[in-house]
């Protein structure tokens, strides 16, 4: 009797298991369902360093194509012809790129010497402001560019003003004034959320 006992409750364990694997695997689903209908996903420390890391290099072979280019511009002859106001732009899109350069790569200079072992939110909102100081620089680069362009293709000064303050009106709207907005938006939903909804312990006070 106790031999087929023990053979039927080994049984109706190993009968378990399939089932409890099964069950295991639905909720692991739900959730990932839950994490893609709900659209965000709180980020480790290290996620985070991981994104900024990333955003970083993502900007930054532009960063330095624009430099290069830029570099090439004043050794061609057509620059020459630039009137004085036109070349001092130029040099000042130029120092604006390179600052612009230096910012993206402060982040990984400093945490290889201050924090190499680790990951800090010290460093976390270090590379976020470098990041978007660095969008901030290249934001009037990109448009004096696209003003000398247009002066030399042109000829016309009131052309290239335009084109280049529209330019620059479409990056501030892009990289900074709309997501700045959605960050303001979602500030307040949290902060309506919080009223409606007080913690646990608040509600125990």
């Amino acid at each position: 009797m106790s031999r087929n006992a023990s053979t039927k409750s080994i049984h109706g364990a190993s009968a378990s298991l399939p089932a409890a694997r099964s069950a295991r695997r639905l909720s692991e689903a739900s959730g990932e369902d839950h994490l893609q209908q709900d659209g965000e996903q709180i980020q480790s420390l290290k996620d985070q360093a991981h994104s900024a890391h990333e955003e970083a290099r993502m900007v930054l072979p532009g960063i330095q194509a624009l430099f290069g280019f830029q570099l090439i511009a004043a050794f061609n002859r057509p620059f020459f012809d630039l009137s004085v106001f036109d070349r001092g732009v130029y040099l000042a899109s130029l120092v604006l790129v390179a600052i612009a350069i230096g910012l993206i790569m402060a982040p990984a200079a400093y945490h290889r010497l201050v924090e190499r072992n680790r990951v800090s939110k010290r460093w976390l909102r270090l590379a976020s402001r470098d990041i978007a100081w660095a969008m901030a620089a290249l934001t009037p680069a990109i448009s004096i560019d696209v003003y000398l362009v247009s002066v030399m293709s042109t000829g016309s000064a009131a052309l290239g003003v335009t084109l280049g303050a529209g330019v620059a009106a479409f990056l501030i709207w892009l990289w900074f004034a709309m997501p700045l907005r959605r960050h303001h938006r979602e500030h307040r939903g949290h902060m309506q959320s919080s009223v409606r909804h007080p913690s646990e312990t608040e509600r125990a006070r």
